[in-house]
């Protein structure tokens, strides 16, 4: 058929998992719905049934068969078919726990989830998921083993590894139906409602199988399902535009194109994909926004060969961008410890718009200008967007800039990007008398400042020879004004009834302390000044100089840590 089309009935989800072996590409992406997303497909189908409506739709579902009698490549539906699965293997772990509802369970089994070839114990899926998610989905749905092992496994996890929520779809799923079975007054109750949403599910809940012949013929019809607004994100598209092509390729090429992709997705579980594929683009071609990105890839990378190169790049990229965030990752092993703690000091910080310039200069420089540059765009985002509340729209726009000019080679050193950032870097009074102002109330934020403070006053106080911070060394914020002070503040107070509102956040309000001390906390400025003076830390000591304490003294310390300000964030 010229549209590449063989068929689209309407058919039930239970249906098709009866009727058909399906898999999703290795290329695919991860399964990704989260606990709302299932539960609204539960609430809703639930819905469907008290109102005995005849079908529930569940919209479009696309599948690829080049050949006859192989399994359906799941192209898109796989979010719904995988929780679907979930579903019923939750089911059926509730049936095997009764001895008379044993059959059922098999029966489900069978259907729905894997059924067992003859000779052998290990069921096979119905359904089969990506590479990442298939050995935690053969695990804890297909083979039924008990939920507690899935929590346990869960627990493991990793914020944003690629199987969280492949596990937590799983425990939900668990949860509801031992609600259902909560709320029901018997276990025959209990199962004839589980039967009912089953049987539901298998004939009601339908969706429309579109079955196309070609992966280009299924891009098609990825590119007007965004046009219309579905779910699609940019990192989808690009991978379904890349093996559109695949009647282009040779057969070899098409595997290492599919290899690259599978490593690339594993390279990037703890960070999002997209904002990836968006700082990639601009370190590469320059800023743009993020609706457009498809389309401007999609020109640029018409032909076979351009793609292959740019999987290679993105495969590469990818192991860049995940060491951004990572100060041990192994691309920072040659270089300083200094700039091995400025890679962790952006994420205090946030760093999200000098990512781009990052990759770039990854690409570009090497050894001494890195480090340069790295510690240049330190300063750049303590100076113009932490203290100065620069817009992080202008920030943007600055560093899309000079990622592609060091990625052109157009920029070839730090000094050199110094100048690209003139127009957004903030000069010296600026800083000052931005920094003179600052309060700050994230205590992250707040000790990153105290600790290169402290470290500045020491180098003037006494040179290259000036101890250093133990590394780690745990460290508390104080607020010398309490924020909520006690009967022994009632004179400064009377005196000035706005200067806890006015000046409790304020950088000069605020040291540190190496150890907590709860009782200091509401304590007279006399009583606090004696633990200030056995302080190892030379900012904290010098609050001792003050005789008393409130709104003047609050800014004159303030003014004094601006002046460090500018020494301790410079570029030279």
């Amino acid at each position: 058929m010229t549209s590449g089309i063989s068929e689209s009935p309407i058919v039930g989800l239970g249906k098709l998992l009866i009727d058909h072996r399906l898999q999703v590409p290795r290329h695919q992406r991860d399964y990704s719905w989260n606990e709302d997303r299932i539960k609204q497909l539960f609430d809703d189908i639930d819905e469907a049934i008290e109102r005995k409506d005849q079908f529930y739709f569940i919209g479009l579902m696309v599948f690829l068969q080049t050949e006859s009698g192989t399994p359906l490549t799941v192209l898109d539906g796989q979010q719904r078919l995988a929780t679907a699965v979930i579903f019923f293997s939750a089911v059926r772990n509730w049936l095997r726990q009764y001895q008379e509802y044993q059959q059922d369970a098999a029966y489900i089994q069978e259907w729905f989830v894997g059924r067992a070839k003859l000779g052998t114990r290990e069921p096979t899926s119905r359904l089969v998921l990506n590479a990442a998610n298939n050995p935690f989905f053969t695990e804890h749905v297909i083979t039924a083993v008990p939920i507690e092992e899935t929590k346990a496994a869960l627990s493991k996890l990793k914020r944003f590894d690629r199987n969280r929520r492949l596990l937590e779809a799983t425990v939900y799923c668990h949860d509801r139906v031992a609600r259902i079975v909560s709320e029901s007054p018997d276990a025959a109750t209990a199962s004839r409602r589980l039967f009912q949403i089953v049987s539901f599910m298998e004939e009601s809940v339908s969706a429309v199988r579109l079955v196309v012949q070609s992966e280009g013929a299924a891009y098609t019809i990825f590119e007007t399902l965004n046009d219309r607004g579905q779910d699609l994100s940019p990192l989808d598209l690009v991978k379904n535009y890349m093996f559109g092509k695949a009647d282009q390729l040779s057969p070899t090429t098409l595997r290492d194109l599919d290899a690259r992709w599978a490593q690339m997705m594993a390279t990037l579980p703890s960070v999002r994909p997209d904002a990836f594929l968006k700082a990639f683009w601009t370190s590469r071609n320059g800023r743009i926004q993020t609706p457009n990105l498809f389309d401007a890839l999609k020109k640029e990378y018409r032909e076979p060969p351009k793609l292959i190169d740019l999987s290679i790049d993105m495969l590469g990229a990818s192991e860049q961008y995940v060491a951004i965030d990572t100060p041990e990752d192994v691309a920072w092993s040659s270089y300083s410890p200094a700039t091995r703690q400025t890679i962790q000091n952006f994420k205090t910080i946030g760093s999200q718009q000098i990512h781009p310039i990052i990759l770039a200069g990854l690409a570009r420089f090497k050894g001494r200008e890195l480090e340069r540059l790295i510690r240049l765009l330190e300063v750049l985002l303590v100076r113009f967007q932490l203290i100065g509340g620069g817009r992080t729209g202008r920030l943007e726009i600055s560093c899309a800039r000079l990622a592609h000019l060091i990625f052109q080679q157009k920029v070839t050193d730090a000094s050199a990007a110094f100048r690209e950032l003139s127009d957004i870097y903030p000069e010296d009074d600026e800083f000052r008398d931005a920094f003179s102002k600052k309060d700050e109330t994230s205590n992250q934020k707040i000790q990153y400042i105290l600790k290169r403070l402290e470290e500045e006053e020491r180098r003037l106080a006494h040179g290259s020879m000036s101890k250093e911070l133990e590394p780690g060394s745990s460290l508390t914020v104080e607020h010398i004004l309490p924020q909520h002070p006690g009967s022994a503040w009632d004179s400064v107070i009377r005196a000035d009834p706005e200067v806890v509102e006015d000046c409790a956040d304020r950088l000069g309000n605020l040291c540190l302390l190496t150890k907590v001390n709860r009782e200091l906390g509401r304590a007279g400025f006399d009583t606090k000044k004696e633990t200030y003076a056995k302080s190892a830390l030379l900012i904290t000591q010098k609050v001792t100089n003050y005789g008393t304490w409130g709104r003047a003294f609050i800014e004159k310390r303030q003014a004094h840590l601006a002046k460090l300000a500018v020494s301790a964030w410079r570029f030279q």
